[in-house]
């Protein structure tokens, strides 16, 4: 399976990018995702950041779907 990965703010410069495709075995949770990604990037590990997928966000046992668009996303503040 492939998904659509994106990084914004600190999370694009830790990663050095700002998308990639990420391919997966059959069936990945949120979480899985999330250990992979801190295993493939460990400058991001002390970040504190939330994953959405396609445009949700979501909790770690949530089942990613082939062709997702997952965003990781720092926190934002709002004024």
């Amino acid at each position: 399976m492939s998904v659509h990965v994106m990084y914004y703010g600190m999370l694009a410069e830790l990663t050095g990018k700002t998308e990639e495709s990420w391919i997966a075995g059959e069936e990945l949770t949120v979480g899985e995702f999330r250990a992979q990604i801190l295993d493939k990037y460990p400058a991001i590990r002390e970040k504190k950041f939330k994953i959405a997928v396609n445009k949700q966000i979501s909790d770690d046992l949530k089942l990613i779907s082939d062709l997702a668009e997952i965003a990781l996303l720092p926190p934002f503040a709002g004024g």
